[in-house]
């Protein structure tokens, strides 16, 4: 996408505020992280968990963007689309990415929001309170890593680093197994990112090569993608919709080893 000056002024302001909004959700998340007493846990079906976390996020996240922006659409994972005519023109929010991680003590959980026009991410935070790490991008102008530029891996090789490859039982879980034989086949490593969203993270900053997640949804992955390719780095094509919140596949890498990692799937 190409914009004008006030397309991009206006893109520039919902990223602050998309930024102030993060760090808010994710001191409030952090808190109960580090109380799990706090934290009750109901599931949404086999490995889908929910926590009241998720629930009092992204109420917060959804309360912050319509003071913000009264106008906008915003879909969450726990709370579907508000009311309005989205024409995939909204906000997309992941209270907790990573919730299994969460309730577990795990610290590899994040918190989501990405800003989609035409079903294409224009603004994107992707942050994670136990680090205090926000990756940040806006469309045409580049990734940023806590007000940083980063860029992905100049690796040539899958050899040279760690891949993070996902499985979903409601998938073809044959498709990850058979990913990573071929990537030890290659000389690759793997492991796993316990939230996809911070896993494409590390690739845009060059502590990952690659992401492999077979079934995962807009909220999982758009922010994340986005931040892969201003980062310098290759994904899949966006979804062609979100009103669907169709699950599909993620894979994103650092551009030299595009051609291997997607030759593995």
């Amino acid at each position: 996408m190409t914009f004008d000056t006030d397309t991009r002024t206006d893109l520039a302001h919902r990223g602050r505020i998309a930024q102030q909004i993060l760090r808010e959700a994710g001191a409030l998340a952090q808190g109960y992280f580090l109380n799990q007493d706090r934290v009750s846990v109901s599931t949404k079906g086999t490995q889908d968990w929910v926590t009241n976390v998720d629930v009092e996020i992204e109420a917060l996240i959804r309360d912050r963007l319509h003071a913000a922006f009264p106008g906008d659409v915003v879909l969450g994972e726990e709370d579907g689309q508000s009311a309005g005519s989205a024409q995939d023109t909204m906000w997309i929010v992941d209270p907790i990415d990573g919730t299994t991680c969460f309730m577990l003590g795990i610290p590899q959980w994040c918190v989501v929001l990405a800003y989609v026009q035409q079903a294409e991410p224009v603004v994107a935070a992707i942050y994670d309170p136990m680090a205090d790490d926000m990756y940040s991008a806006l469309s045409g102008q580049g990734a940023l890593l806590n007000g940083a530029p980063i860029a992905c891996a100049r690796a040539q090789t899958v050899s040279e680093g760690l891949i993070s490859v996902g499985a979903s039982h409601a998938g073809d879980p044959a498709k990850s197994a058979e990913f990573m034989a071929g990537l030890v086949a290659d000389g690759g490593m793997y492991l796993r990112i316990g939230a996809c969203a911070l896993g494409l993270c590390y690739v845009a900053s060059g502590r990952l090569l690659a992401v492999y997640e077979p079934l995962v949804s807009p909220w999982d992955d758009l922010a994340g993608m986005l931040i892969v390719r201003e980062a310098g780095g290759r994904t899949n094509p966006y979804p062609a919709t979100i009103i669907t919140n169709q699950r599909h596949p993620v894979l994103a890498s650092a551009p030299s080893i595009w051609p291997s990692v997607k030759g593995l799937i």
